[in-house]
């Protein structure tokens, strides 16, 4: 459950009718409490003199900021469809989620409709009766309404200044960065030595196998689409209730069909399988895996990367050449998994409050894997740059200073021996084939100095 709510309220986090809902049930509630007290004010014949307004003067002030703030929504509406345009077409079309989930258009179309809305049910309280009777003036109520509308006019100042900065390439690549990180701190949340190491979560697995039975249940995909998400405490739980094992095939990020076997339920040798309960836990298994239209950062650090090397992609086009967002990636990339490199592998056992075994998780994408998937893809478009290509060896540099396991160092050595030999079967200008050597052995340096320690 916590997994399916994590990922719904990203959704949410993402579309632009969450907060505007949000605050117009405020504005309903709040318009509500300003006529209960000005009809307070009014039964105990007391007048508000920093508030005292006719009428005429109420009806007419809540109008214009109703009307004023309406008409104000659809411009922000309008310019913010255009600012997603120009960044699905600049950046991408599966970043237009990053800018709406940094943007403050959201906010701002909700008070603005928050406040038309105020002032619509505040203006139907104000009467005026024949000859001065049935007289209702909401001077409290004006007075806030009046109050939101200068609000929206700093709002919308806000609002233009936002859209200015937003839109600036070094500002899009910070929040896609800052999900990349946000990633590696929660997938891979410990250093090198805080959990057992990886030979001791292979023995313990090859165990764990040994002792499973064959009665076994297999569950197939109901749903087509990419596994957004896996609740691994339901799947405990699941497993517990089964008094078995649970063995997932397939991992964040992956790409399945209807039929596509997602896990193995193991079961004890004893156990009789009957058609009920095999439903319900088929059923069970795929209410926790769940399947969505698009990959999210949130249990996928590949993806997360993904995004980074999508822009550096787009600047290195001929169509857009610039060479200077690609390198900004790069070094955004260079800093994320450098502080993915120092983090423990994930182990993939999933044990209970008894610490038996409970879920065999498939292996998850590593340092190794999302090297290959950032850098690889950027040095095949990014070789013809001796800028780029020395910004990524640079970049290798760094993570190599954080480096330990032996299969990391190597994966490092891979790409940047890849990225040389790229680099020199496109350039025959000896001072740039020199300079690019010398990177590439300080480099090496680096990485024998690791090795040997």
């Amino acid at each position: 459950m916590r997994a399916r709510l994590a990922n719904l309220w990203d959704s949410f986090r993402s579309s632009f009718w969450f907060v505007p809902s949000i605050m117009s049930l405020f504005a309903i509630a709040l318009a509500l409490g300003t006529c209960q007290l000005d009809e307070l004010i009014a039964s105990s014949n007391r007048e508000l003199s920093w508030f005292s307004t006719t009428a005429e003067a109420a009806r007419s002030t809540l109008s214009s900021v109703a009307g004023a703030t309406i008409a104000l929504a659809g411009v922000v509406f309008s310019i913010t469809v255009l600012t997603l345009s120009i960044a699905s077409s600049q950046f991408g079309s599966r970043l237009v989620r990053n800018v709406m989930s940094d943007s403050i258009a959201d906010l701002v179309i909700g008070q603005y409709v928050g406040t038309s809305l105020y002032c619509m049910l505040v203006l139907q309280t104000v009467r005026e009766g024949k000859n001065g009777t049935d007289v209702f003036t909401p001077q409290l109520g004006t007075a806030v309404g009046l109050i939101l509308g200068l609000i929206c006019m700093g709002m919308l100042i806000l609002f233009i200044h936002h859209v200015a900065t937003a839109m600036q390439a070094p500002t899009i690549i910070t929040a896609v960065a800052r999900d990349l990180d946000l990633a590696v701190d929660r997938l891979f949340p410990e250093r090198i030595g805080e959990r057992p190491d990886e030979e001791e979560s292979r023995l313990s697995i090859e165990d764990l196998r040994a002792e499973l039975s064959d009665n076994n249940i297999t569950v197939a995909s109901q749903a087509e689409g990419y596994i957004e998400g896996i609740d691994g405490d339901s799947l405990v739980s699941l497993a517990c209730d089964a008094e078995g094992v649970v063995e997932l095939l397939c991992k964040p990020g992956d790409f399945v069909t209807r039929d596509n076997l997602l896990a193995r339920i193991w079961l004890p040798r004893d156990t009789e399988k009957t058609e009920d309960m095999t439903t319900s836990y088929i059923n069970s298994v795929n209410r926790v895996i769940i399947v969505g239209p698009r990959r999210t950062p949130r249990q996928d650090v590949g993806y997360a990367a993904r995004e980074l090397v999508e822009i550096a992609l787009r600047a290195l086009s001929p169509g857009i050449n610039d060479p200077f967002t690609a390198m900004s990636c790069v070094d955004r990339l260079g800093g994320a998994l450098g502080r993915l490199v120092e983090r423990s592998v994930p182990v993939r056992i999933r044990r209970d409050g008894e610490s038996v075994a409970r879920v065999l998780i498939t292996e998850a994408d590593g340092f190794p894997e999302v090297l290959i998937q950032s850098f690889g893809q950027i040095r095949e478009y990014g070789a013809g740059s001796t800028a780029v290509s020395l910004t990524i060896l640079k970049a290798l540099a760094e993570i190599a200073n954080h480096a330990s396991r032996p299969d990391d160092i190597h994966a490092i050595r891979s790409e940047a021996e890849a990225l040389q030999t790229a680099y020199i079967d496109q350039h025959v200008v000896e001072q740039d084939l020199e300079t690019v050597r010398s990177k590439y052995r300080q480099l090496s340096e680096i990485l024998d100095q690791n090795k040997q320690s």
